[in-house]
């Protein structure tokens, strides 16, 4: 009689994950958010994006609402991530009511650009 001596977990072999076009979809979905225009109403609701890609001005209630859950399905999936060689951003802020990056040659204090009017 033999006894095996390890039982493999039911899940074994069966991992979860998504093929390169699948990964694809996800970053083009999310390339798309960041794309359209990221309507703010003050500094404090734009971020710096972290995905994909180089950063972009973001709302923030885009990246909780719209990229987290791709991304989460991107990392899920087991997606790879090739790597980009990105300059650092300039700082992101609201202007007239849309994220946007620092403008060449507007003053800044503290990485937060200085309007004067």
């Amino acid at each position: 009689m033999v006894v095996a001596l390890f039982a493999l977990p039911p899940y074994a072999g069966c991992e979860k994950r998504l093929k390169p076009e699948e990964c694809d979809a996800l970053r083009g979905e999310a390339f798309a958010i960041l794309n359209k225009a990221q309507p703010c109403a003050n500094d404090a609701d734009c971020q710096q994006s972290e995905w994909p890609g180089c950063e972009k001005p973001l709302a923030k209630k885009s990246q909780t609402e719209q990229i987290q859950p791709l991304l989460t399905k991107f990392n899920e999936g087991k997606c790879e991530e090739k790597k980009v060689d990105c300059r650092k951003p300039p700082p992101v802020y609201c202007k007239q009511g849309l994220c946007v990056h620092k403008e060449a040659g507007m003053p800044v204090m503290d990485d937060t650009p200085v309007i004067t009017p």
